[in-house]
């Protein structure tokens, strides 16, 4: 099962991670930089899970709408 991740996603993880970083490697004093970073990595972590939930929601009911095209040509014709 082919489980494909939105480019939000990615970078989302990558900003959180660079705020865990940020927060470690400056002992501290970097404390308020990185959980303001950790934060908006978050949000856009979720807004790109959202989207791909979204995309894949989107197109299942273009294909459900695509079949009950289909079948109303079969009926009609």
């Amino acid at each position: 099962m082919e489980k494909r991740h939105d480019a939000l996603e990615a970078v989302g993880a990558i900003v959180v991670g660079l705020g865990l970083v940020l927060m470690f490697a400056t002992y501290g004093a970097g404390l308020f930089a990185g959980a303001l970073l950790m934060g908006i990595g978050l949000v856009v972590w979720k807004m790109g899970e959202m989207r791909r939930e979204f995309n894949g929601k989107l197109e299942s009911l273009r294909m459900e709408l695509e079949s009950l095209k289909g079948q109303g040509d079969a009926a009609d014709g």
